[in-house]
């Protein structure tokens, strides 16, 4: 009776699904790596792999060891992409470009073989603004001449009226 009691604990350890957290930030039109990887040898041959944003929408499928885009959501395709040469080494990290505010929220990288999951929370900002930027769309109305160049200009008028 001793040992059922101390087993018991050790079950359920065992049936308790594997999930880690990851935080990922990006940048409004940049790409971003969401990761995703493992070192169990059970997965070396043959793997399957689901990336799914908000539990629902199809990311991105390896079945089998193929990428599998038939069900991939429309507003993920031809901007996800998987490293086929890293799945043998346990990583199914995948890159997402032209990142949309949209794409904020979610994403898990699921592995049935072994029932694991990793959670990643991707954080999209709005690509800041800089005094630049905002000059080259206004055609640079209201832009301040350099204090060196007028300074210089002052200096050369000056020089030329006592010349």
């Amino acid at each position: 009776m001793g040992k059922v009691r101390c087993c018991l604990p050790l079950v359920f350890l065992l049936l308790i699904q594997k999930v880690s957290l990851q935080d990922v930030q990006a940048v409004v039109g940049d790409a971003v790596i969401l990761p995703c990887s493992n070192g169990d040898e059970a997965l070396r041959d043959k793997v399957t792999v689901f990336w799914r944003f908000q539990d629902t929408t199809n990311v991105y499928d390896i079945i089998k060891s193929t990428a599998s885009l038939e069900e991939q959501a429309a507003s993920y395709k031809s901007r996800v992409e998987s490293f086929p040469a890293e799945w043998t080494k346990g990583n199914f990290s995948i890159e997402l470009s032209d990142v949309r505010k949209a794409d904020g929220g979610m994403y898990i990288c699921f592995l049935p073989t072994i029932n694991t999951q990793t959670k990643v929370q991707l954080t999209v900002k709005d690509r800041p603004v800089t005094p630049t930027d905002r000059n080259s769309r206004n055609g640079d109305v209201g832009r301040r001449p350099d204090p060196v160049f007028l300074l210089s200009a002052f200096l050369l008028g000056c020089s030329l009226r006592r010349a």
